[in-house]
């Protein structure tokens, strides 16, 4: 709130939306790129990536999507609106961008341009630990999930040259829906632990 004149008798003063606070120092932000589920399975990926404090969604086709952008004339609305309600009931500062759905392929050659990117996987790829892909410290951490059929090889490895490294889900199979914000609170609880963990580490 801004006055903007007073006087005597009165007062007008001008309302301004609070502007969200900056992340504190040396934490991270999440950028949540997901691969478009069936359904409005869509709708809770949405809410639940909003309570949890992603500040980017990326909707993107995979070739296993069964949900195509071109269904939907009111999706980015509808999920807007969604964000929205969550960002209120949950109280997070951030509303998240989310951006309109593109195919996975327009990944190829971004490199460098998603921070510590992982794409997270039923199989283990890698010999590495969600903590070692973690471990360096980075203002911007970027979570690729993909859909229900899972991600093609040809996917995995267009993601490998971008850049995106594989992470372990774990040994069960899980929704879409469930991997979504498992992934995404794994990375956050990692985070949050990051500087504790290091320096037990180093003693």
């Amino acid at each position: 709130m801004k006055l903007a004149r007073i006087s005597r008798t009165s007062c007008d003063a001008e309302l301004r939306p609070a502007e969200a606070p900056a992340p504190a120092p040396g934490s991270a932000t999440i950028t949540l790129l997901q691969c478009l589920p069936k359904g409005r399975k869509i709708d809770l990926i949405i809410r639940q990536a909003t309570e949890a404090g992603v500040s980017r969604i990326v909707l993107l086709e995979s070739q296993r999507s069964i949900a195509r952008a071109t269904e939907d004339a009111n999706r980015m609305a509808r999920l807007e609106k969604v964000s929205r309600e969550a960002l209120q009931q949950s109280g997070n500062p951030r509303l998240p961008v989310i951006d309109p759905p593109r195919p996975l392929e327009t990944l190829r050659g971004t490199a460098g341009q998603w921070g510590t990117a992982l794409f997270f996987h039923e199989e283990r790829l890698s010999a590495s630990s969600l903590h070692e892909l973690l471990a360096e410290p980075g203002g911007r951490v970027s979570i690729l999930i993909g859909p229900e059929g899972g991600l093609s090889p040809v996917e995995r490895e267009l993601l490998t040259g971008a850049g995106f490294r594989p992470a372990f889900l774990g040994g069960t199979v899980l929704r879409v829906e469930t991997a979504a914000i498992y992934a995404i609170a794994a990375v956050q609880t990692i985070l949050q632990e990051r500087d504790a963990w290091r320096s037990a580490q180093k003693r």
